[in-house]
């Protein structure tokens, strides 16, 4: 039996996933396969859990290594993925959370704070400033990437990279969003700046300011893909990024 523990319930095999029936299911099944098998190799087993309890409960049992995660809407569907060592212990992990952007830009529902909550129900003491022109100008379906973390003595082991593409890879097989985002602090720049990243858009400085109840102030950096820069990056088409 796969030796994944009760902290994470009715979790899923990636490699076991469907991924729809498009034309580029083929594809993406074999990107997804090739992905899987890399962190196989390195010692870890990619599983998908859509329990957002079970990530805040990871999330609090290694606080002293992995920042607070930013909060979602109740209504936002989502999903996680995580790593699981040989000895059932979540070691890694990418969240997504699917926001729609149709009638409001994803900085205009950052900095009416619609993005992070329930409407009504953000703390008094929360508020999110966005100067970030890509922020304004990302609508449509956007996956927004969150919940990063790879626990510190699994890192340097390879496994950042790839399971940043497989999240990605499942939100577009999940949602076909127009975009994916992510907030990024100013510490992990150098890692979503090399080949973490991708063919993101990762802007300089950091045009958003997010004051989170309990946590303080946060600078973060915004960061894009398009759709087709995620296809590129899984290596199933050419051509400009966006």
């Amino acid at each position: 039996m796969f030796p994944a523990r009760a902290v994470v319930p009715d979790f899923r095999l990636v490699e076991t996933l469907d991924l729809g029936n498009t034309q580029l299911a083929p594809a993406l099944r074999g990107a997804r396969d090739r992905l899987c098998k890399g962190l196989v190799a390195r010692g870890v087993t990619p599983i998908l859990c859509e329990s957002w309890e079970a990530l805040q409960g990871l999330n609090a049992l290694h606080r002293g290594n992995w920042f607070p995660l930013l909060p979602k809407p109740s209504s936002a569907p989502a999903f996680w993925l995580g790593l699981v060592d040989g000895e059932g212990e979540v070691v890694a992990t990418h969240a997504v959370v699917l926001v729609d952007c149709a009638a409001s830009n994803f900085g205009a529902k950052l900095a009416d704070l619609s993005a992070l909550h329930d409407p009504g129900s953000a703390p008094a003491d929360e508020w999110a400033f966005v100067a970030s022109e890509a922020a304004h100008d990302t609508r449509g379906k956007v996956a927004w990437i969150v919940a990063g973390w790879t626990r510190p003595d699994w890192r340097g082991a390879g496994l950042f990279r790839r399971l940043g593409e497989l999240a990605r890879l499942v939100a577009l097989a999940r949602w076909n969003p127009k975009w994916v985002v992510g907030l990024v602090d100013p510490e992990t720049v150098p890692v979503w700046s090399g080949r973490g990243g991708g063919r993101c858009r990762l802007e300089e400085r950091p045009g958003i300011l997010y004051h989170q109840s309990g946590v303080g102030r946060l600078p973060l950096h915004f960061m894009r893909w398009s759709r087709h820069a995620v296809y590129m990056d899984l290596g199933l088409c050419a051509g400009p990024s966006w």
